[in-house]
């Protein structure tokens, strides 16, 4: 009887040693705290639209960078048509235009002559109070009077047709002339009490800044015509 006892204990404390040493083995099945998980989650952005992110950014920068060289490229066509309206003026004050070395008054159109040859053009203009003869090459045209005497030098040089019609106003003030016809407006300003100048513009259209076609600078004595009682022209 004692050796059935014994033996069913013995028994008894291996399987109660089985089931510790498998308990022992299993895994920890308690949750870990969300600090302890494995990875966060990754953020809700895509690459897609981290990609689009950037491209815009990059737009909007090369906006921003485009819109000031062109803000810098307008100023400095501004500088550059106020230093060449102050030239013209500087000119006028001795009877010039800008790059023509011939003056009205103190020239004759021949010593035009001489020194560029013929004339491409010379045409009687009533209207104008005397003779015109156009240079093509040397873009000029001179007027003169009965006495051969320069009364107008004109020019039509391309370098000066960037000039606005704003521009202008804001470097020479309110033109002392102003006539607008369907074509052409020609503006003048009163340089010394003998030399004006006169601009034209193609005739402005709404929303439109004129760019200068041509300018002169003009002596009103040189066409007085005393012998005829002309008083001559004063624009």
């Amino acid at each position: 009887m004692r050796n059935r006892f014994r033996k069913f204990m013995i028994v008894c404390l291996a399987f109660a040693m089985i089931l510790s040493l498998s308990a022992c083995n299993k895994p920890d099945q308690t949750p870990s705290s969300p600090s302890s998980s494995s990875q966060a989650p990754s953020s809700p952005v895509s690459s897609e639209e981290s990609s689009s992110s950037t491209t815009s950014v990059e737009a909007a920068s090369s906006q921003v960078s485009s819109s000031e060289t062109s803000q810098s490229a307008s100023s400095a066509n501004e500088e550059q048509q106020k230093a060449m309206l102050q030239n013209m003026k500087k000119a006028a004050q001795e009877g010039k235009v800008l790059n023509i070395d011939f003056a009205v008054k103190t020239n004759l159109v021949d010593e035009v002559q001489e020194k560029w040859g013929k004339e491409d053009k010379s045409e009687y203009i009533a209207a104008a109070k005397g003779t015109y003869v156009t240079y093509a090459k040397h873009n000029a045209v001179f007027g003169f009077n009965k006495g051969s005497q320069l009364f107008e030098v004109r020019s039509t040089d391309s370098t000066l047709k960037n000039i606005t019609l704003s521009q202008t106003k804001a470097v020479f003030g309110k033109p002392d002339y102003d006539n607008k016809g369907s074509n052409e407006e020609i503006i003048g300003y009163v340089i010394t009490k003998e030399f004006k100048i006169l601009m034209v513009f193609p005739t402005a259209k709404s929303g439109e800044d004129p760019k200068l076609d041509h300018y002169s600078v003009f002596y009103p004595d040189g066409t007085v015509n005393s012998m005829a009682d002309d008083p001559g022209r004063q624009w």
